[in-house]
């Protein structure tokens, strides 16, 4: 008898579904009761989620067996959920990561979790995912449900940010962040990759309230640091990629406020001197913060190496591709960036897909390199280059997106993880070739507003 699909479980899973609708319905009935395209939208990417979801747990359950990591972290995270119960003080130490070597002595005997030291990131996942696993009871499906919910909601609100602040449209906005296939998947489900995502958007929103919005508010606050908190246990190169790009982002956009050319060449170079050094200082701090082998440039080059040789062993079932050997050098990384960076975008190519995962993803890589091409067609090379230069937001999405591809690219040589490892850059990646496109259409329609004005007005000077 299947574990999680009795007739209890089923029951169970369908009450779970009906409570997660309930909680979207009751959202869209007092916030967007008089807004029907924004109703939709959330609807449609509720349900979206929720398929991910589902199809995810059904997938690996049903296809994979329970290989990877999912079933760990499921395992894991309900031993450290019933802590609750047997000795609430000490859940609470570990949840809070207040627990090391030095003091794992003061937890009682005879918990059903204890901290795994050896693996940081996975004993992180474990902590994250406990209050999923306690308010989702025994069940891998429920307990998905519940994360999914949760990610969702974080995900939308990104989406309800952003969309005010770009001239792409609603639409396009809506699929790139919570309709991309190869994206709802990997992000809908127990894994690292769920947090992750979602708290890589949780980061960049908050800091643009903070630094463009100036709402400095403790919520905010709290919401930047536990976001980089979370992305730094679990995959910190995210977060090196995410401040290079805010970063970028906060020097041309308070550059570009500036009107006065005079003031600008003056106030300039202050500001890209005083971003480069803040943004020095925050990736430091961060590889202090973390340590190992992301302490420092060496250190993550020479581990990418180390992480590049293993992906390509046969244990990966001949999924793996060859960009060429990595030494860990930095020399060997200028030679080999350009590889890498195409793999990290748009490999896996259509025609190199191993099993229906990867199909999905190298149909989706397709249509990313088509947009990159159609973008520098439609708008023109010279004009796609000074809003890859000039405009704030694009600077941000292609930089953030062009470091993370150099990272994954460089270190990773298997398609197995490069689509999963990707799907943090593929709603900015594509948000900003399709910011370039919509900011040209506003300004061909702003000429165009402008010429039939001044026609307008001079037929009724010659009448």
């Amino acid at each position: 008898m299947h574990k999680f699909l009795t007739l209890e479980g089923i029951l169970l899973i369908l009450g779970y579904l009906a409570l997660a609708f309930l909680i979207v319905w009751f959202i869209s009935l007092f916030k967007y009761k008089n807004d029907d395209e924004t109703r939709r939208y959330f609807f449609l990417g509720f349900f979206f989620k929720i398929a991910c979801c589902i199809g995810y747990a059904v997938i690996y359950d049903f296809y994979y067996r329970w290989a990877g990591d999912t079933y760990s972290y499921f395992t894991s995270s309900i031993r450290l959920g019933r802590v609750l119960f047997q000795d609430p003080s000490s859940y609470f130490s570990i949840l809070f990561d207040t627990i090391d070597k030095t003091n794992i002595n003061t937890l009682p005997s005879g918990l059903s979790y204890y901290p795994i030291f050896r693996d940081p990131a996975k004993y992180a996942v474990h902590r994250f995912l406990s209050p999923f696993a306690i308010i989702g009871g025994d069940n891998y499906y429920t307990i998905n449900i519940c994360l999914a919910v949760f990610t969702y909601l974080l995900n939308w609100k990104f989406f309800q940010y952003i969309r005010t602040k770009i001239n792409c449209s609603d639409k396009f906005t809506f699929i790139c962040i919570l309709m991309i296939p190869s994206v709802g998947f990997w992000s809908s489900a127990i894994m690292k990759d769920s947090f992750t995502f979602t708290f890589n958007l949780v980061f960049i929103m908050c800091f643009a309230k903070i630094f463009f919005d100036r709402k400095i508010r403790i919520s905010t606050i709290f919401g930047l640091i536990l976001s980089a908190y979370i992305v730094m246990e679990l995959k910190v190169y995210i977060l090196y990629a995410a401040i290079a790009g805010c970063m970028v982002w906060l020097g041309s956009g308070y550059i570009k406020r500036v009107k006065s050319t005079l003031f600008k060449f003056v106030v300039a170079p202050i500001l890209i001197v005083g971003v480069a050094f803040g943004g020095m200082y925050a990736l430091r701090f961060v590889g202090e913060s973390v340590g190992g082998t992301f302490s420092d440039v060496d250190s993550m080059l020479s581990q990418a190496s180390v992480t590049q040789q293993d992906l390509k062993q046969e244990y990966y079932h001949g999924h793996s591709f060859d960009i060429g050997d990595f030494d860990g050098s930095l020399g060997s990384l200028i030679s080999m960036g350009p590889k890498a960076i195409i793999a990290g975008l748009y490999r896996p190519f259509i025609f190199e897909s191993g099993n229906a995962v990867m199909l999905l993803s190298g149909l989706e890589n397709t249509a990313l390199l088509l947009l990159t091409l159609y973008v520098f067609f439609k708008a023109g090379i010279k004009y796609t280059i000074k809003q890859i230069l000039g405009n704030p937001f694009v600077s941000m999405c292609l930089l953030f997106s062009v470091v993370l591809a150099l990272g994954i690219g460089i270190s990773t040589s298997n398609f197995g993880a490069l689509v999963r490892f990707k799907i943090p850059l593929i709603p900015f990646f594509a948000l900003g070739w399709l910011e370039i496109l919509f900011t040209k259409r506003k300004e061909n329609e702003a000429i165009g507003a402008e010429k039939i004005e001044n026609t307008g007005k001079k037929k009724k000077s010659n009448d």
